[in-house]
């Protein structure tokens, strides 16, 4: 059977029964951007759910969410655990960040907002510095509030702001435009959502499923992946905190 290595304990999976609904592999993406970016209402949008509280704050430069908060999207196959983050100048002094990075996470998503974003944003450098020139291969830009567009383009509000456009193309052009206003259930809604996870999974398939952790995170929990399946890494995280 598969292996894993836990503080220096080596143990077989079957030493870990677990039940039938735990047999399922749970994808951690961390959702990131500035106050007022429209990260809350974007992760209610995608998951059809209203468990993170919304509003207007770009203009006052005061965040919504105050806590680390994370959102369970059940699949037919897999589990997607979207994760709502406060800005990313106090995310790094967040207890529960700092315990979700021992594991990682498997894609990062950077909301900017077409009505407010701004050329100079230091959330791009922000992001980098925290997780290094590993985050171009997990990361998908999420470009919130498209009905700002009007008639233009994504590519067009791209070449208008030079530094996310070259940050979108290392990540290999992963960008994509986002109506948070849209109503749960309509076409429109539907659509978006598909297209979306047309490009999560897509990242999800490309890092061979492997996390990415911040830089610096602790590595005294680290843990040795089999590479045949996630389940491992879904085991691990329940044995370091407690639940196994």
């Amino acid at each position: 059977g598969c292996v894993v290595s836990v503080n220096d304990t080596t143990m077989e999976m079957s030493e870990f029964p677990i039940q039938k609904d735990q047999d399922v592999p749970v994808s951690l993406v961390l959702v990131v951007g500035g106050i007022g970016q429209g990260k809350s209402s974007f992760i209610n949008s995608v998951t059809e759910k209203n468990e993170c509280k919304e509003g207007d704050t770009w203009g006052v430069d005061q965040t919504i969410t105050k806590e680390v908060q994370e959102v369970d999207l059940k699949r037919k196959d897999d589990i997607i655990t979207f994760i709502d983050t406060p800005s990313l100048r106090t995310l790094k002094s967040s207890p529960k960040f700092q315990d979700l990075s021992k594991t990682g996470f498997h894609a990062i998503v950077i909301v900017c907002s077409v009505k407010s974003y701004k050329p100079g944003s230091p959330v791009l450098q922000e992001v980098n510095n925290l997780f290094g020139d590993d985050i171009y291969r997990y990361a998908l830009i999420v470009l919130t509030f498209e009905d700002y567009l009007s008639d233009s383009t994504v590519e067009e509000f791209l070449k208008a702001n030079t530094e996310l456009k070259e940050f979108s193309k290392k990540t290999g052009d992963k960008c994509i435009a986002f109506n948070n206003s849209l109503e749960n259930g309509s076409e429109e809604a539907s659509e978006q959502r598909k297209r979306f996870f047309v490009y999560l999974d897509a990242i999800l398939r490309q890092n061979d499923e492997q996390p990415l952790q911040r830089k610096g995170a602790c590595a005294q929990c680290c843990v040795r992946l089999c590479s045949c399946c996630r389940l491992c890494l879904t085991w691990c995280k329940q044995i370091i905190n407690g639940d196994r």
